[in-house]
């Protein structure tokens, strides 16, 4: 059974682990309680469409999707670069691996901010591309 999905996940998951004095992280289908005075960071990975890059029924298939990491920090504490250190943690031309899945990340953008109750959140978009062997 192929794991493309699960593994394009565990590979973003990695790196998330990988960033060094990062704040708490919110992960997909885990219970998390947020201290509203502290901030923390939301992974969510977002497939697009499967489609067949290649010619012949063995062709690859490419995967396109959007990981979005938001950023929460507390209400009124001012402006916070934790945007950018996310969109530098995940840079254009990064290739994230998991099992035999390679994961190429294109350029991360920064959403708008917005307040909301005892947060400021800002999502880092990283769009990524990945070519894997057809279902």
């Amino acid at each position: 059974m192929a794991t493309y999905f699960a593994d394009i996940e565990a590979a973003f998951t990695n790196r998330m682990n990988d960033l060094n004095d990062r704040p708490a992280v919110a992960w997909p289908n885990v219970k998390f309680e947020p201290n509203t005075k502290k901030s923390y960071l939301r992974l969510n990975v977002i497939p697009a469409e499967t489609v067949q890059a290649s010619l012949g029924a063995a062709g690859k298939d490419e995967t396109n999707g959007i990981c979005q990491i938001t950023c929460f920090v507390p209400a009124g504490s001012g402006r916070t670069e934790l945007p950018d250190t996310i969109a530098d943690h995940f840079k254009r031309g990064t290739v994230l691996s998991y099992n035999s899945t390679r994961i190429r990340l294109r350029s991360p953008s920064v959403g708008p901010a917005i307040a909301d109750g005892a947060f400021y959140f800002v999502p880092v978009s990283i769009p990524y591309q990945t070519f894997t062997e057809a279902r």
